[in-house]
Formats: C-alpha cells, sequence, structure tokens
C-alpha cells in the first residue's frame, strides 16, 4: 500500500515538474491549453448538472472559449496588474496592492469579460449579437452578484498567496465550477429558446394542417 502510494506520489510529482517547466518555457500557451481542457471539464459538469445531453459542439465551442479567450486574456490581465498597474508596489502581497487588485477584477474585468462571454456565446450558436445583449441588460447583475460570492474570496486568495505564474492555473481550476453554472446559466436560455421555437413552429405547422384538412373536407361536401 505504502508503495502504491509512494509510486502515484512520484507519477503526481513528475507530472507536476513537467507542468512547471513548459510554464516556464512558454506560459500563454501553457495557460491557454490548461483552459480549455478545463474548460471542457465545466461544460461536461454543467451538462451533467442539468440533465442534457453533452454534445460535441458544445464540448468544441468550450475548448475554444478557453484556450483562445479565456486563457490568454485573464493571463494579460495579471500581467497588467502587477506590472502595470501596481508596478512600483514594493510587496505585491501586501493587503492594500490586494484590494486594489480585487477592485479592478471584479468591478472592472468581470463585467467586461462576462459580457464578452454572453457575445461570443451567441455567435457560437449563430443568434444575433442583440438577443446576447438584451440577455447581458437582463441577467448580467444577478450573474455579478454570483460571481462575487464566488470570485472576491478566491482572488483574495489568489491576489494574496498565489504567484503570478500559478494565478491562472488556480483560477482555471476554482473556474471548473464557476464556468459549469455560467455554461447553464447562458445555454439554459438557449435551450429554452430553442425549445419555445421549435414549440411554436409545430403549432403552426399543426394549424396549417388542420386548416387543410377542413378546406378538403368542404371541398369533398361540396
Amino acid at each position: 500500500m505504502s508503495t502504491r502510494t509512494a509510486s502515484r506520489g512520484l507519477v503526481i510529482g513528475n507530472v507536476w515538474g513537467a507542468y512547471l517547466a513548459k510554464l516556464s518555457q512558454e506560459p500563454l500557451l501553457t495557460k491557454s491549453v490548461s483552459a480549455g481542457v478545463l474548460s471542457i471539464v465545466s461544460d461536461v459538469l454543467s451538462k451533467l448538472l442539468s440533465k442534457q445531453k453533452i454534445k460535441s459542439s458544445s464540448i468544441f465551442n468550450e475548448l475554444t472559449m478557453g484556450l483562445v479567450i479565456r486563457g490568454p486574456l485573464i493571463h494579460w490581465f495579471h500581467l497588467f496588474l502587477d506590472r502595470v498597474v501596481f508596478r512600483k508596489a514594493r510587496n505585491q502581497f501586501a493587503p492594500a496592492v490586494v484590494i486594489g487588485k480585487l477592485v479592478l477584477d471584479q468591478f472592472v474585468f468581470s463585467p467586461l469579460f462576462i459580457s464578452l462571454y454572453f457575445i461570443l456565446n451567441a455567435l457560437m450558436l449563430d443568434q444575433p449579437v442583440s438577443d446576447a445583449i438584451k440577455k447581458i441588460r437582463k441577467t448580467l447583475v444577478s450573474v455579478l452578484v454570483k460571481n462575487w460570492s464566488v470570485w472576491i474570496p478566491a482572488n483574495a486568495i489568489s491576489y494574496a498567496v498565489i504567484p503570478l505564474n500559478l494565478r491562472v492555473l488556480y483560477g482555471n481550476i476554482v473556474s471548473i465550477f464557476w464556468t459549469a453554472y455560467l455554461i447553464k446559466h447562458v445555454g439554459g436560455d438557449t435551450e429554452c429558446a430553442s425549445s419555445s421555437k421549435l414549440s411554436n413552429h409545430a403549432a403552426r405547422n399543426n394549424g396549417t394542417t388542420a386548416k387543410e384538412s377542413s378546406d378538403s373536407a368542404s371541398a369533398q361536401d361540396q
């Protein structure tokens, strides 16, 4: 048992070491790939929680979102905070600096990023951007309140103790559950809208068929 545990620990240690080496050599690519992979996990989790069918198109969309959008944007945002906004701070982990980063993160970056997510999600589903904007106006405040309940404490820990090079990975792990919620929240309305359109379409077809049958019967009576 102890040998198996030691062997497992050795494997984990080797994987972690390889990840850190890759992170040092190619930070943007490594963070983007990890964001893409964990976005897939979030998508699958959201579908399991909502008891929806797991679709390859949805998995591909979330992979793209993590790989191309979430990973790079958050990587650059953390660099921007540390090396531009707070570059003169002697201690990046000082309470005042942590609070400043939290304010910019949650009250400037988060509303913009969540709105961008709504718009990109609509584009990937071939929906009008105007529909996404309406959805943003309707639900952004409620989503932000939920966002703050998760990310204010999570990012307080991140900015206070997590090194800059590991913040994206830490955020990706926390965001497995947050992104699952966001996918469910954004996708749920989409599913309802699609179902409603199909129902209305079917009702119109049934109405047309009934009218045609009635007209045919009247013609036969004549």
